[in-house]
């Protein structure tokens, strides 16, 4: 029998599910009518569940973020801050800084282009491939053969699938590798900025309301997507034509009433629901601390090395913003596990399925259960290395750029994954985005203070050659010298790195450049780690898809229905519109009014709204988007619907199937519900009656108006 001395390692997970718990599937909706009904959901499940129709036919992803068509000639509305990087940072100097100013495209060809590489993904097909993928794998096969098969089986299965440079095809994995799937997605090339507000609109409040409630954010922006004149798609070009939607979202100018249904789709990135004991106990008790280090130093780094006037603090604007999202939202997650009692009320949950495990399970499901707690306590005690290993842009991207040499010498079937014929647009792409996010002596800088905490570990869990040519064993200021060697290099542009990929491995081979020499020089021992990690992942896919297993049959047992952690696939939340209270004696109300950017604002960002906003205002000009209740024009409101990072730029629609929001942002009190769902929980979304009358009043942004199809 199962000892209880392991069950405090043993599986954390909600044992309950919620009316609005859950990132389903859309095959699932079909299971949840009942939940559905009692939500306020009055239409056919089918059109949810069917990929194909309206309105899921609608969404989009950008790789990243979640996003949805507006009208049927491609224009897409998502998160203002899912365009700040690859559109404005892209498309801004010192001289034209468009978070400032916003950005309006009055007519069709003022649209502005975006950075190389940037995206629309169309979900096309999603096929259950587990069987081809585990072809020829036993529970005996040794972890070096069953990496070698599933990579194999992998790219057999994507090389079928992507029938031209039109498509992309992805093996995802679902419950730890229990299950794969088979997305293949359009991928739109050319994609330009149709509108974003100006920064003290669409991050209004900046890091100090992020995360927080109340919320006054402008957090939306406008996309348009362009194919060729014959419907495929390609490259950038004048003669392009707007992408023609199949279905499209129609905008609500009423929007929502406190208690109304609401529902998300988009691709929530990553969950944490599903995990070991061990694996969240690790999280909460040591990888979060040591994250929330790594993103501090990460941004004082970058606010001390870069500056206005050079133009290098607008190239790390996105970096430095993404690290202050992270670290507000672990510092959250820190404080949430404390105040829900994370750890202890998980505790008390996991005796029935232990129960269940001690009289249904199998010896051998106990032994690969203790054999996966193993593998992943020794995983652990090499992780915190490996956030400090390889910080160094200049680096990574040398490394790269000889690996795709080693590589082309072979054919392409036997090619790695990730510099394959079909990986070389996207590397190539990878470069060219140095030109606007990458300046040598930040990213210097940066490495050598990631150098010196790498040092700081135990030498067992760092790269012996990787440390031994850095010479960080050494005096820090030999450690510098060597950086110093490596940074004279004569790459330091995008322009560069280009050139470096054009050269063969016998050219790389030649050269005597301090850069490519240590990208070669470390090269046999990356392969080795890598190797290594392979193996890992393989047997841990094998120990986790068994385990999954006997979750799954406990869930039946209760006649529960489980759902994946989020994997960046295309996902259905539903809930309702609904305040909160999480203090005594304060309640969160459901909406916030365009009278509380007037309160906050101090003319100072990120609480520096424009004399034209504040007018309008303190003048009441709220037009037909007047909400009653609240006697103004919502800004932004709350729901229960569950959602994630990734989730940014969802659709939150009503029972209509009409845009009523987009979703942006969770609650700090209770981020921690990426690790267990928390009924408390909720989504702030910006309220589709702000966005227009932004568009309207502020922007007067009439061409974008009456392209979008308006209804009450």
């Amino acid at each position: 029998m199962f000892k209880k001395s392991l069950l405090t390692f043993f599986m954390v997970f909600n044992l309950y599910l919620i009316g609005d718990e859950g990132m389903w599937e859309p095959y699932q909706m079909e299971s949840l009518k009942k939940e559905l009904r009692a939500s306020g959901y009055k239409k056919n499940v089918s059109n949810v569940s069917n990929l194909f129709e309206h309105p899921m036919s609608a969404i989009v992803s950008l790789g990243g973020c979640s996003a949805a068509f507006v009208s049927d000639e491609g224009l897409i509305a998502t998160n203002y801050h899912c365009i700040e990087r690859s559109y404005l940072q892209f498309n801004s100097s010192p001289e034209s800084d468009l978070f400032k100013t916003g950005f309006v495209a009055r007519k069709r060809t003022e649209e502005k282009r975006s950075a190389p590489g940037s995206r629309v993904y169309v979900t096309l097909e999603s096929t259950n491939i587990t069987s081809q993928v585990l072809e020829g794998l036993s529970d005996t096969s040794t972890a070096t053969n069953r990496a070698k098969i599933i990579e194999d089986n992998k790219k057999e299965l994507i090389e079928k699938c992507e029938t031209s440079d039109e498509f992309e095809c992805r093996v995802r994995s679902f419950y730890s590798g229990e299950t794969y799937k088979l997305e293949k997605v359009l991928k739109i090339k050319d994609v330009r900025l149709v509108y974003a507000p100006p920064s003290y609109v669409g991050e209004y409040g900046g890091e100090i309301d992020n995360w927080m409630y109340p919320r006054h954010t402008g957090d939306f922006a406008l996309l348009r997507a362009y194919t060729s004149e014959d419907g495929s798609s390609k490259e950038f070009d004048k003669s392009n034509v707007p992408y023609k939607s199949e279905s499209f979202l129609k905008i609500s100018a009423k929007g929502v009433d406190d208690g109304d249904f609401v529902m998300v789709v988009g691709y929530p990135g990553r969950t944490n629901r599903l995990l070991t004991y061990n694996e969240i106990k690790w999280d909460l008790e040591v990888g979060f601390r040591e994250s929330v280090n790594f993103l501090k130093k990460g941004i004082e780094l970058i606010e001390k090395n870069t500056d206005l006037s050079d133009g290098s603090a607008l190239k790390y604007r996105g970096l430095k913003s993404g690290y202050e999202n992270y670290y507000k939202k672990i510092s959250g997650q820190i404080d949430g596990a404390k105040n829900f009692k994370l750890l202890q009320t998980e505790k008390n949950n996991w005796e029935d399925f232990i129960d269940f495990v001690e009289t249904r399970a199998t010896e051998n499901d106990r032994s690969y259960l203790y054999e996966l707690l193993e593998l992943i306590d020794e995983d652990h005690k090499k992780s915190l290395a490996r956030t400090y290993y390889g910080n160094s842009v200049l680096i990574s991207q040398a490394q790269r750029i000889y690996r795709n040499a080693v590589e082309k010498e072979k054919i392409d079937s036997e090619r790695k994954p990730g510099y394959q014929k079909r990986d070389q647009e996207r590397i190539t792409n990878r470069i060219k985005t140095l030109d606007y996010s990458f300046d040598p002596r930040v990213d210097k800088a940066m490495f050598i203070d990631r150098l010196k905490a790498y040092a700081s570990f135990d030498v067992s869990t760092r790269r012996p050659v990787y440390s031994k040519l850095l010479r960080i064993d050494e005096s820090e200021d030999i450690m510098i010298q060597k950086v110093d060697e490596i940074y004279s290099t004569e790459y330091q542009t995008a322009g560069d790195f280009l050139k470096m990929l054009n050269l063969s491995l016998k050219e790389l081979d030649k050269s005597d450049d301090p850069l490519i020499l240590f990208a070669k020089e470390v090269f046999d021992e990356s392969l080795e780690f890598e190797k290594e990690f392979e193996e890992m992942g393989a047997k841990r896919q094998l120990l986790k898809s068994k385990f999954i297993s006997l979750l799954k049959e406990y869930y039946k047992s209760l006649d529960k229905q489980m759902y994946a952690d989020a994997n960046g696939t295309l996902r259905v939340t539903y809930g309702n519109v609904a305040g909160v209270s999480l203090k005594d004696g304060l309640t969160y109300e459901p909406f916030t009014r365009l009278e509380g950017i007037s309160q906050k604002h101090t003319g100072v960002s990120p609480f520096n709204a424009s004399d034209k906003l504040l007018n309008l205002v303190d003048n009441k000009d709220y037009g037909r988007y007047l909400y009653k209740p609240i006697n103004s024009v919502p800004v932004n409101f709350l729901s229960t619907l569950d959602i994630t990072n990734g989730n940014s730029g969802s659709a939150t629609i009503n029972s209509k199937f009409e845009l009523v929001g987009l979703a942006f942002d969770g609650m700090l009190e209770t981020i921690i519900a990426d690790y267990k769902h928390i009924p408390e929980a909720r989504t702030i979304s910006v309220d589709s009656r702000y966005l227009l009358w932004t568009l309207e009043k502020l922007e007067k942004a009439d061409n974008i108006l009456e392209e979008l199809t308006i209804v009450n």
